[in-house]
């Protein structure tokens, strides 16, 4: 074998796996071990204590995201815990919390048993709120007083 053939035949694989942001080497040359193979299970716990994937700084806010969120506080005693968790996977959703008094009279889009949620509108000028999940950047969380 020529010279030639053996330094392209020594380049290291390839792996653009699912869920993998750049190309990368492979740590074994027979598999890849990169994080999209690995199971639910076996996924590292960050330091919140979840599970969660990662997601990208550009994430939308969706309606699936926002019943994700309304689930993961249902719990009042782990409120700040999940919030915090919630607030750092999901780092481009906008997140204010407040009281129920200052929201007033407003309609919330949701309701949960101890919090309202209201979305807050995609703008650049003085902030507004929204009911519709598709021109909405964050949420507001009113909190119900005791």
């Amino acid at each position: 074998m020529s010279t030639i053939e053996q330094a392209v035949t020594a380049e290291p694989k390839q792996c653009s796996c699912k869920g993998e942001e750049q190309l990368h080497g492979p740590k074994h040359s027979s598999s890849c071990q990169c994080n999209s193979h690995q199971s639910e299970d076996s996924k590292p716990e960050h330091s919140c204590g979840c599970k969660h994937e990662d997601h990208a700084v550009t994430e939308e806010l969706s309606q699936s995201l926002i019943d994700k969120l309304v689930a993961s506080l249902a719990d009042k005693n782990d409120y700040q815990a999940k919030l915090s968790c919630f607030k750092k996977h999901h780092p481009s959703i906008r997140i204010i919390e407040c009281s129920e008094d200052d929201m007033a009279e407003r309609e919330a889009f949701m309701s949960a048993s101890y919090f309202d949620l209201f979305l807050m509108a995609k703008g650049t000028s003085c902030a507004r709120l929204t009911n519709s999940v598709d021109l909405a950047i964050g949420v507001v969380i009113a909190l119900h007083e005791e």
